[in-house]
């Protein structure tokens, strides 16, 4: 018995920040030449809007988009809900 307290008398003692958990180190900061990753918008001939690639890329995204409202109208009819019964 006389263990059991002088044990909690010395948890006791000991101050709650040596309990708690250690302080996290900030991160390392960047060297002062090291540049961080920019995104820029591209420019001059990177950027090409109305190019064939980009056309035929929007007529892709366009046929399937047409698709799946098609299949979504079909579905629909198929769907025999009864609203208000």
């Amino acid at each position: 018995m006389h263990f059991r307290s002088s044990l909690l008398i010395s948890f006791a003692a000991i101050p709650l920040s040596a309990l708690a958990d250690p302080v996290s180190t900030p991160p390392p900061s960047t060297e002062p030449g090291a540049a961080e990753s920019v995104h820029v918008q591209p420019r001059g001939s990177a950027f090409m809007p109305n190019s064939k690639a980009v056309d035929a890329l929007q007529r892709r995204i366009t046929d399937f988009n047409q698709k799946q409202r098609d299949l979504d109208a079909e579905l629909d009819k198929k769907l025999k809900i009864c609203r208000g019964c």
